[in-house]
């Protein structure tokens, strides 16, 4: 199904929003996310549900927010760190051989890369996000609209700062949103990329509330295992 146009903004009826009220929607849009920004450092460790009985399935419109499915909690040996995820079931999660742990929500069309590694020096926070941008293309929020950016403490102990915020897009296209964290200490980098994409009326909202559950149970509730870095091999510059 094509997906449906989206909403027009008041006071323009029959004409597509210019990038000014583009740039206002986005940003009352992202406010729930950003606003969460605040709570990320006082954030406490997520734990996992407990079991309970069995829930009926949530509507496909509730599903695709992300916050209605069980809380649950990925632990990566690999790079020695848990992942709270929510709606856990619906993710799926790769963490054999590539470079990053990679966990998709095919639901809300919503994905999360998330790595640490160690560095030969000291791992400033610019060095890894530097480095960590050689390895794949990431969003890079000085290309869109920045909602939000501010300094956190994820993991416990780094020097992490994180943006939130919304691709450049021409009107009527679907919204790329995305949160991107980096963060160092030590000798030890770490990254994390939350993107998701909406269309339709409902877009701005559906980006924001995805945006907004990633910030707040995925990074605010991210924990390290060990303090030594896990030896998962440095790729070379491309």
């Amino acid at each position: 199904m094509r997906p449906e146009p989206r909403a027009e903004p008041e006071g323009a009826p029959g004409h597509a929003p210019q990038p000014e009220a583009r740039a206002r929607l986005a940003r009352r849009a992202l406010a729930p996310a950003a606003a969460l920004l605040a709570l990320v450092p006082a954030c406490a460790p997520a734990p996992a549900a407990p079991p309970g009985p069995p829930r009926p399935a949530p509507p496909a419109q509730a599903a695709s927010t992300l916050d209605d499915g069980e809380l649950g909690e990925y632990r990566s040996d690999r790079f020695d760190l848990r992942l709270p995820l929510p709606d856990a079931r619906g993710f799926r999660v790769e963490d054999g051989e590539g470079p990053w742990l990679v966990a998709t929500h095919a639901a809300s069309s919503t994905s999360l890369l998330v790595r640490t590694w160690r560095e030969d020096g000291r791992a400033s926070r610019a060095a890894c996000e530097a480095r960590a941008r050689l390895w794949r293309d990431l969003p890079r929020p000085g290309e869109g609209l920045t909602a939000a950016e501010r300094r956190i403490d994820v993991p416990e102990g780094f020097d992490t700062v994180v943006a939130i915020g919304v691709a450049d897009s021409p009107p009527g296209a679907p919204i790329d949103g995305f949160a991107v964290a980096f963060g160092g200490s030590g000798r030890r980098c770490f990254a994390f990329v939350a993107e998701t994409r909406a269309a339709g009326p409902s877009a701005e909202q559906l980006v924001a509330e995805r945006l907004a559950v990633v910030v707040e149970i995925s990074l605010g509730g991210l924990r390290l295992l060990r303090e030594i870095a896990p030896a998962v091999p440095r790729e070379p510059p491309p």
